[in-house]
């Protein structure tokens, strides 16, 4: 597991490095500048993520055949919750200015592409296209939570007041549309010739999402490293919520599949959709945002392997 572990994470990394190269490439050479990169946040918002999110709870959410389904997005729920509990007491304690952005940085993880990518990879016998369904569930319940508080901690300067409006986006209204057309028993009455579209839009929001985000690199200054927060930040993501995670999963007698699943979850590095929230609402704290995203990214190679091995004793 180890191994195995170590190479797959190193896959998904070095992909991942290598999609955000191109956006990065780009803004260097000026061929996109940043009122370009305000433009691919704007789509990645409003259009392709809604549409991924949309297509994914269609296609793979089917509650008459996965038992305790629900059960599933309460994972990422619960992780990004206690990220953010345990970044606001320490924010609490030291009294940290521009605390929020930290909180974010530090509570929200990479939910989608790495996981995935573990769970197709890893030699998991038989059982590799339910893991995948299953973590496309837990997704839904990150989603759930980045779009609403998430969004909140990085825009409060332009919607200092909470109100049921911060909470209303695209992604949001994607995921509830969803949910209701396949609860209800709509979903066999959308056509091909929508849902073709759909999925095609939803497909680019991976491709259009590092491309903002390599281009948001190549805005940051990496010379003025602010130590202090991104290395509290690293610690809480990559090392204490994973133990947090075994510690429970020690005493708590849970399903092994949901285990698992938590498991992988727990040892995400910093989300990369933080870097295009703060993009489109022009937030101050860019620089801290995505020093935190690149730097996780970059040592979660060793980090995942090592709790995924003593997970797997």
């Amino acid at each position: 597991m180890l191994t195995i572990s170590f190479q797959t994470a190193f896959i998904a990394i070095f992909q991942i490095f290598l999609m955000g190269a191109v956006g990065f490439f780009l803004v260097r050479r000026r061929l996109i500048d940043e009122a370009g990169l305000k433009v691919l946040s704007w789509l990645s918002i409003n259009v392709t993520f809604p549409f991924f999110i949309f297509y994914q709870i269609v296609n793979h959410f089917n509650p008459a055949s996965q038992a305790h389904w629900w059960a599933y997005p309460l994972i990422n729920l619960s992780l990004a919750l206690v990220g953010l509990l345990t970044a606001g007491l320490v924010a609490m304690l030291l009294d940290k200015s521009g605390h929020r952005e930290w909180m974010a940085v530090s509570g929200f993880h990479n939910a989608g592409y790495i996981p995935l990518l573990l769970v197709t990879m890893l030699p998991l016998g038989t059982g590799p296209q339910e893991l995948y369904t299953y973590v496309i569930l837990t997704i839904i319940g990150f989603d759930v939570c980045l779009w609403s508080l998430g969004v909140w901690l990085i825009a409060y300067r332009q919607k200092p007041k909470i109100s049921m409006s911060n909470f209303i986006n695209p992604p949001l209204v994607s995921m509830f549309l969803a949910f209701t057309l396949v609860l209800v028993g709509l979903k066999a009455f959308l056509p091909e010739m929508i849902m073709k579209p759909v999925k095609i839009m939803g497909d680019s929001a991976l491709a259009i999402a590092m491309l903002t985000i390599g281009g948001n690199l190549a805005l940051t200054y990496f010379n003025k490293i602010q130590w202090k927060s991104v290395g509290g930040a690293i610690v809480i993501k990559l090392l204490i919520l994973p133990i947090i995670a075994l510690v429970f999963l020690r005493f708590a007698h849970v399903h092994s599949l949901w285990g698992f699943i938590l498991m992988i979850q727990a040892c995400m590095p910093t989300s990369i959709t933080l870097s295009i929230i703060a993009r489109y609402y022009d937030n101050p704290k860019q620089d801290l945002i995505n020093q935190t995203i690149f730097l996780t990214h970059l040592l979660c190679g060793l980090t995942i392997p090592l709790f995924l091995g003593l997970y797997s004793q």
